[in-house]
């Protein structure tokens, strides 16, 4: 059951300081309003708002909550914009589109399981209807989705055409499409490597590389937020669920050792436990359903990495086993922009 309030106030103003300056936000209580209602519509397109600059509210849902507010602070923190200024939604006339489901959608639907051993079993993990696919898709949830299409009343079929969230899909196939070409590339790396080439032709030595930001990560804990910096400034915050009680992230200086896209897992109990392996585990097939999602980012401790989740909704909510959880539409942003040596700082 959706339970949210909204803790932020919008209007249609620039997006600069207030003249009077920022005014408290209040608590709105937003659980009985439809996704129409002028309150939460305008709430909605905060959240588009933040999720299309990369400061990730959670999931899109009109409803507010910390994670909007902490997303909001950091993207006024980035801007320069005085903490509690009224954010400018004026360039979002619609919060929301429509989508017409397409075959690539229901091609990542299919046959599930709950269960490790029974997991184990299937070539595949994927979603186990279309409602879940394209509420990941659109960064929302279950009940949101069905909330902007009450007439639709069974799983949603190619041609169906839907009101969503108007944010950057999260697409399936581009990760399977990245996923792959990288694997081409370590092939071709390799091949080259093992045979003579010629020297690089003038042109070609004279050529500068693309030039890419220095990144950084940290992780807060307590706010249970991932931050990214290029170049030392703030551009992204993501939410997260950092470890648990009895296996919590520790403070201190690490570093990511490696990024994989569409990785399997290894479902040891011993390892969610206590962090060691055992000789009793069960290997699941690669897809976006696994419990590690989209990406692994491993990182320099053991059996630890930052990750997507086959759960959205639980993000910040519940405990992980030690790793670092992300929804996968937010695992998807850091999968494309770091790499092996990326530095993370815990505190």
């Amino acid at each position: 059951m959706l339970r949210r309030f909204s803790f932020l106030l919008f209007a249609a103003l620039p997006l600069v300081p207030l003249k009077a300056g920022p005014r408290e936000a209040r608590a709105v209580p937003l659980l009985q309003q439809s996704p129409d209602d002028p309150g939460r519509k305008d709430m909605v397109k905060v959240q588009i708002l933040l999720d299309r600059a990369y400061f990730r509210p959670g999931k899109i849902d009109g409803l507010g909550g910390e994670f909007t507010q902490k997303a909001a602070d950091r993207y006024c923190t980035a801007y320069n914009i005085p903490p509690g200024t009224h954010l400018d939604v004026s360039g979002i006339a619609e919060p929301y589109r429509e989508y017409t489901v397409a075959d690539v959608d229901l091609a990542w639907v299919g046959p599930t399981a709950s269960q490790p051993p029974e997991q184990a079993k299937l070539k595949r993990m994927p979603y186990a209807d279309s409602w879940e696919a394209l509420a990941e898709k659109f960064h929302t949830d279950l009940d949101f989705i069905q909330e902007l299409n009450p007439t639709v009343k069974e799983a949603p079929v190619v041609g169906t055409v839907l009101r969503v969230p108007d944010v950057e899909p999260f697409d399936m196939q581009a990760v399977a499409d990245l996923e792959k070409q990288r694997r081409s590339g370590a092939k071709a790396r390799k091949a080259a490597a093992a045979s003579p080439s010629p020297s690089a032709s003038p042109a070609e030595a004279a050529s500068t590389p693309a030039y890419e930001p220095k990144r950084r990560l940290v992780l807060l804990r307590e706010p249970r937020l991932i931050e990214l910096y290029e170049d030392e400034k703030l551009v992204g915050c993501f939410p997260c669920t950092p470890g648990s009680t009895e296996q919590p992230v520790p403070n201190g200086n690490f570093k990511i050792l490696s990024n994989t896209l569409m990785p399997s897992f290894r479902w040891d109990k011993s390892v969610l436990e206590t962090g060691k392996r055992s000789y009793t585990a069960y290997d699941i097939s690669p897809f976006s359903i696994i419990p590690v999602g989209i990406v692994w980012l491993a990182i320099n401790i053991p059996s630890r990495g930052i990750h997507g989740t086959p759960s959205p909704d639980q993000i910040g909510r519940n405990q992980s086993h030690g790793c670092i959880r992300t929804a996968n539409w937010d695992a998807w942003v850091l999968a494309q922009r770091i790499k092996g040596g990326t530095p993370l700082e815990v505190r």
